[in-house]
């Protein structure tokens, strides 16, 4: 239990730390915010599978949307609404088959599926897009003119959510990676 909350905490504390150090421009979307709940729902039961996630974002993501200079709530929560959905769907199915080599694959499509999600929703309501097929692909792939390409989200946020990931895994439990790294625990409290 007690590797459970202290790897659940260190996750937390770092999505909130690289989610402040991302608003201010410093590696660009590096935020753990998937694996947040990836990780809580594949490893916690009950009431805290949903809690930590949802606090973790409730609290970093108006902090990040005031840094940004975006409005605390917007089309873009759209976006995020529907490629966490894609998480939470991808954690619970992972939940029954919670090994190492599945969890950390489990995390890049977590981060496929929430890049995906939220640059669709960025090309449906963002303005800066044309509402074409050459629009989808700039929001997918090059983003709009004058910005960072987005495959670098992309690229950021797959890398944060693997290491993030193995970080939680670490910190879960040390002593499998020295006996069983094909089987983890699984927190069974609340």
């Amino acid at each position: 239990m007690r590797s459970t909350w202290f790897a659940s905490l260190l996750l937390v504390g770092l999505l909130i730390v690289f989610r402040v150090i991302s608003a201010f421009g410093l590696l660009p979307n590096f935020s753990p915010l998937p694996a947040v709940f990836l990780c809580s729902l594949i490893f916690f039961r009950k009431k805290s599978a949903w809690l930590l996630p949802v606090v973790a974002w409730m609290v970093t993501d108006p902090l990040v949307s005031l840094i940004q200079g975006y409005p605390l709530i917007g089309f873009q929560h759209l976006g995020i609404l529907a490629g966490l959905s894609g998480c939470v769907g991808l954690g619970l199915w992972l939940r029954r088959h919670p090994s190492r080599g599945a969890v950390l694959g489990g995390s890049l499509l977590a981060a496929a599926f929430f890049y995906v999600a939220s640059n669709s929703v960025a090309f449906l309501f963002d303005p800066l897009y044309s509402k074409t097929f050459h629009g989808f692909v700039q929001a997918q792939w090059t983003g709009p003119e004058g910005y960072a390409p987005t495959w670098l989200f992309f690229r950021n946020l797959a890398a944060a959510n693997f290491l993030f990931t193995a970080a939680f895994l670490s910190a879960l439990s040390p002593a499998a990676r020295f006996t069983n790294p094909a089987t983890l625990p699984t927190a069974t409290h609340s």
